[in-house]
């Protein structure tokens, strides 16, 4: 794209009346201006993407340029990004009543006969001892019995151990053993929740939602808020909107877990040929190109080129092994891609609308070529005008 006047034309200019002096003026910024790199511009016009791209170039920090098509879309709308179900695998956890350093149990034993040890004759019913709290060291301590180790028993296993014991003490005993507060089987929840802290486990189990609840409730718009758990080494997070539709993400939580809601907008950022430059929160669980292109107020009609239109994103190599065939996965981490929407075809606005966007995606609209060439003429405009002010002195 050549947009100066060669010799012959500059000569022309220079024959004319009033245009010496302009022409001194014009020289030296033709000099600089040799071609179209040398205008301003908000980013690289589309050749420029498609020239550094991955099918063009074997630098290592090459990006991929996928068109939108049906089987693009496709993929992208089917693909689920690593969460928590993904990570913490398995279905229900049903807890194992084990007693551990803290928890409170109760005792209650049931005597048949005469001489009763706990209740006197003729007395229906059993009578409870304690509660009692598992000491440091791991033991509660019984009546005419002793000290008896509870921690690590299961509530059965304690049971049987609490009938042997009696026994030898009590008249036909029975014992039945409650555990009233299961405070070592914890988790912890910080973050911003309503009321952080460490949250005792029912022994039906709990769902991470449950556990979230009991802490108050997250303090900021589910939206806007991504909860992370921590176990065993392990970890993963997820927006919290999507824990609340998803009842898979919506995992059971273990003793010992580690929860963490943070409050981090999802937003994405709007570049190039567009009304209004800026970053945009997302604000909803999806939000499509098309309605993006909505809130940034449509292409610039004088300078976007509809052609266009482009998503920067790092993605999942998963995904691009399936958009692409002869991709090697030789990336451990995330692939850059570009994603390419040409807004002159009509049915661009139907794929635009299965195209969702993700938190930090980078939407730019390149400039079109005849943008290029009003940017020039009225360079040449402002600069002949300097040269004929300077003619009148």
């Amino acid at each position: 794209m050549k947009l100066f006047p060669n010799s012959t034309q500059l000569r022309s200019i220079q024959g004319s009346s009033g245009f010496s002096k302009s022409l001194a003026v014009i020289a030296p910024i033709l000099g600089i201006l040799s071609g179209c790199a040398a205008l301003p511009s908000a980013g690289p016009v589309s050749s420029e993407i498609q020239a550094a791209s991955s099918e063009r170039r074997t630098e290592p920090f090459d990006y991929h340029l996928i068109d939108l098509d049906d089987s693009v879309v496709s993929v992208l709308s089917a693909y689920q990004p690593n969460g928590l179900s993904k990570v913490f695998t398995g279905g229900k956890w049903a807890p194992k009543h084990i007693v551990g350093v803290g928890d409170t149990v109760s005792v209650v034993v049931w005597e048949q006969g005469n001489d009763r040890l706990f209740t006197p004759n003729g007395q229906a019913g059993g009578v409870e001892l304690g509660p009692f709290m598992v000491n440091q060291s791991g033991a509660i301590t019984i009546p005419y019995v002793g000290k008896v180790n509870a921690r690590g028993k299961s509530v059965e296993r304690l049971q049987e151990a609490l009938q042997v014991a009696l026994d030898r003490k009590a008249t036909n005993p029975q014992v039945i053993v409650t555990l009233k507060q299961n405070a070592s089987s914890l988790v912890t929840v910080n973050g911003a929740v309503k009321k952080p802290g460490q949250y005792p486990l029912d022994l039906s189990g709990k769902r991470l939602l449950d556990v979230v609840a009991n802490a108050g409730g997250n303090a900021s718009p589910a939206t806007e808020s991504y909860v992370s758990i921590s176990r065993n080494g392990r970890q993963a997070k997820q927006l919290l909107s999507t824990v609340f539709q998803s009842n898979e993400e919506n995992v059971y939580v273990r003793p010992g877990d580690r929860i963490f809601v943070t409050h981090d907008p999802q937003t994405f950022t709007a570049f190039g040929a567009v009304p209004k430059v800026g970053e945009y929160p997302i604000q909803a669980s999806n939000v499509s190109l098309v309605e993006a292109l909505g809130r940034i107020g449509g292409l610039d009609q004088n300078a976007a080129n509809s052609q266009g239109l482009f998503v920067f994103r790092y993605e999942d190599p998963q995904v691009i092994s399936q958009l692409k065939s002869e991709y090697a996965g030789a990336s451990s981490g995330k692939v850059p891609v570009i994603y390419r929407l040409n807004m002159r075809d009509a049915r661009s606005y139907f794929k635009g609308q299965l195209f969702s966007l993700r938190d930090k995606d980078v939407v730019y609209v390149s400039s079109a070529y005849g943008a290029e060439l009003n940017k020039f003429i009225r360079i040449l405009s402002g600069t002949l005008a300097i040269g004929k002010t300077a003619s009148t002195f």
